[in-house]
C-alpha cells in the first residue's frame, strides 16, 4: 500500500478478478530470488487486501480532463527496475498531465491477442502494448488493430518493422531482444561445452545428455517465450542445417527433458539455477544486463546457438498499437507517437531489459556486459512474421504431438 503522507495517489493499473499472472504474455520475475521472494510477498498481500485486485499507484495529480484512455498490457510491464512506480510516473503519468487524460491500464489474464478477440465486437480498449511479431500479424489481419504509421517511425530500426511484417502498419515497436541460452558458468565449464571461457552451443550440443538433461524449456503453446524458442529452433534446422526435420531435435532430448517444460517463463525460471539438473534456461540474452546492474554477480550468462563460428539467434520484438472500435483516435495516435519518445524509451532498458526501439536512445552501462548484436544473424530473416502466421498452429500441433 502507499506510504503515509504520499502525495495525491492516481489508481492507474488494474487487473481483473479471474487473472492468472502465471499465464502473463510476458511475465518476468526478478533474477535475484530472495528479492523475488519480496515482490510475490507484496502481491499477495495486495490480492488479500482489495480481493482480487492488483492495484498500482502512479505519484500523480488526478488530471481535469474527461476523458480516460483504456490500455491493455501484460502484468510485469515496468516491473523489474528499481522503482515500479517512478517508471510508471514517466511513461503514464507524463502523458497524462500533457494531454489532460486519465489512463486506466489493465492486463487481460487470458492474454492480450486472446482479449481482443473476445471483444472485437465491444471493444473496450483505445491502446494495447505488448503485441508480438508472432502474433501481431494475426491481430492486424483480424481487424483487430487500426493501421496507424506514428511520424517517429523514423526512428525505429528498420529491420525491425521488417520482421513485423504487414503488421508494421498496424503495431509499432517499442522495444525488442534476442532471446538466450541462460546458463550456470561453472557447470558449462565443468562439462567442457566452453570453448575458451565462452559458451557457444550448437543445437545438436543441447540435444546431448550432458546439456538436454539440464534445460529447462516453457511451452510453445502457451507461453511467448517457449514460442520464440520454438521458432528459433525450427528456422535453424530449416536454413542453417538445411535440415526439414526439425522435430527430431525435440525426439533426440525428449528423455532428458521430461519434467524440464513449464508453461511460463517465471516458473522455468523459478527452478533455474537451484541444483538438480537446472543449469539451463531459455530466456532472454538481455538477463545479464539485469544482475549487472543490481550487482547480483557474474555467476550466470546468456547465449544465442552456433553453427561453424557464426552466431544465430531469434529476436522478440513488442509493439503497440491502438484497438479498432477506440472511439479517442487523435489521442491515441499521440500516445503512440510518444511510445516512441525519449521520456519512454529511456525507461525501456532498466525496467523491461530490453533494447528500446528508438535507435537514438543511448544504452546505459549494464548493458556493456551483454554481447554485440551485430555479430548474431537473425533467424527471423528466414521466418517471416506472415510465415509465421500461416504455420504457427501446424507446428504447434506437431510439437504437441511429440509430447
Amino acid at each position: 500500500m502507499p506510504a503515509k503522507g504520499s502525495t495525491v495517489l492516481e489508481r492507474l493499473l488494474w487487473q481483473e478478478e479471474n487473472m492468472d499472472p502465471a499465464r502473463d504474455d510476458k511475465a518476468r520475475v526478478s533474477k535475484y530470488r530472495s528479492y523475488r521472494k519480496r515482490v510475490i510477498a507484496l502481491v499477495i498481500a495486495v490480492v488479500v487486501v482489495i480481493a482480487g485486485f492488483s492495484v498500482y499507484y502512479s505519484l500523480i495529480s488526478k488530471p481535469t480532463g474527461e476523458k480516460t484512455l483504456t490500455v491493455y498490457t501484460y502484468s510485469s510491464f515496468m516491473a523489474y527496475g528499481p522503482n515500479k512506480t517512478k517508471a510508471f510516473n514517466a511513461v503514464f503519468g507524463t502523458f497524462e498531465k500533457a494531454h489532460n487524460v486519465k489512463i486506466v491500464v489493465k492486463t487481460p489474464g487470458n492474454g492480450i491477442l486472446q482479449q481482443l478477440q473476445a471483444e472485437k465486437n465491444n471493444p473496450r480498449a483505445d491502446i494495447v502494448i505488448g503485441l508480438t511479431n508472432m502474433n501481431g500479424v494475426v491481430a492486424s489481419s483480424q481487424g483487430l488493430l487500426v493501421n496507424y504509421t506514428p511520424p517517429a517511425d523514423s526512428y525505429i530500426n528498420s529491420s525491425l518493422l521488417k520482421d513485423m511484417g504487414s503488421a508494421a502498419s498496424y503495431i509499432t515497436p517499442y522495444e525488442y531482444s534476442y532471446l538466450g541460452i541462460d546458463y550456470n558458468k561453472s557447470f558449462v565449464n565443468s562439462t567442457s561445452s566452453a570453448v575458451n571461457g565462452s559458451f557457444m552451443p550448437s543445437f545438436g550440443d543441447l540435444a546431448g545428455s550432458a546439456l538436454a538433461s539440464n534445460l529447462l524449456l516453457e511451452n510453445p503453446t502457451v507461453d511467448d517465450t517457449g514460442l520464440g524458442f520454438l521458432l528459433w529452433q525450427i528456422a535453424y534446422y530449416k536454413y542453417v542445417l538445411h535440415d526439414s526435420n526439425w522435430t527430431d531435435w525435440w525426439n533426440a532430448t525428449k528423455p532428458y527433458t521430461q519434467g524440464h517444460i513449464y508453461d511460463s517463463w517465471d516458473t522455468a525460471f523459478s527452478y533455474f539455477d537451484t541444483g538438480n539438473h537446472t543449469n539451463l534456461l531459455v530466456s532472454y540474452l538481455t538477463d545479464p544486463a539485469y544482475n549487472n546492474f543490481f550487482g547480483y554477480g557474474n555467476s550466470t550468462g546468456s547465449s544465442v546457438t552456433y553453427h561453424n563460428g557464426t552466431a544465430y539467434g531469434w529476436r522478440t520484438i513488442y509493439g503497440t498499437g491502438i484497438v479498432n472500435g477506440s472511439s479517442n483516435l487523435t489521442l491515441d495516435k499521440e500516445f503512440v507517437n510518444y511510445f516512441l519518445s525519449p521520456t519512454v524509451q529511456n525507461e525501456i532498458p532498466t525496467n523491461e531489459w530490453m533494447y528500446p526501439a528508438n535507435s537514438s536512445i543511448a544504452l546505459p552501462p549494464s548493458f556493456d556486459v551483454l554481447p554485440n548484436q551485430n555479430n548474431i544473424y537473425p533467424l527471423n530473416n528466414y521466418v517471416t512474421a506472415s510465415d509465421i502466421a500461416a504455420n504457427i498452429q501446424t507446428w504447434e500441433t506437431q510439437w504437441l504431438n511429440l509430447q
